[in-house]
């Protein structure tokens, strides 16, 4: 594959595995899927590109202290991407991905608890995502600056 949804995915997750500290490894290859799982200390992420049917990550991270859980994905949904006007959509999917990975591996995304929620704060895609795990439910919601997202607790990068 040298172009199309994912091309630069791939090429991301590939020199991730020898500019971080994290394990990178390709669990499945099959025909155009590739399937890869990464992690850091506190955090492990699964990406998945199969570039006409599906780009996504699917991202969990861990608090040391409590255990509590809190994800986040990021994925083309169920839109066709390997349809033509769908193209512009599987980009942005892609770059918010890349994005994210990116936020990661610089130490942006956060985590912290506002009660006894376990909470994750990030940049993305021009505004800040703040995740927040509650009893049952998992909820995100998007602020216009890191302030606002970060609001009820200490924050500190996920490693």
């Amino acid at each position: 594959m040298t172009s199309g949804a994912g091309h630069r995915l791939l090429v991301v997750l590939g020199d991730l595995r020898t500019t971080t500290g994290w394990t990178v490894v390709v669990t499945d290859e099959i025909g155009a899927l590739t399937r890869w799982r990464l992690s850091g200390a506190t955090w492990q992420a699964v990406v998945t590109v199969e570039p006409r049917r599906w780009l996504g990550l699917e991202f969990e991270a861990r608090d040391p202290v409590t255990g509590r859980r809190a994800g986040y994905d990021i994925d083309t949904d169920l839109y066709d991407i390997s349809r033509d006007d769908q193209r512009g959509f599987a980009e942005e999917i892609e770059r918010d991905i890349i994005e994210f990975l990116d936020d990661l591996r610089r130490g942006a995304v956060l985590r912290g608890n506002d009660g006894t929620k376990f909470v994750l704060v990030f940049p993305l895609a021009g505004s800040c995502v703040r995740v927040v795990k509650g009893r049952v439910m998992t909820s995100a919601s998007t602020h216009a600056d890191l302030a606002a997202a970060r609001k009820g607790g200490d924050y500190v990068p996920l490693e």
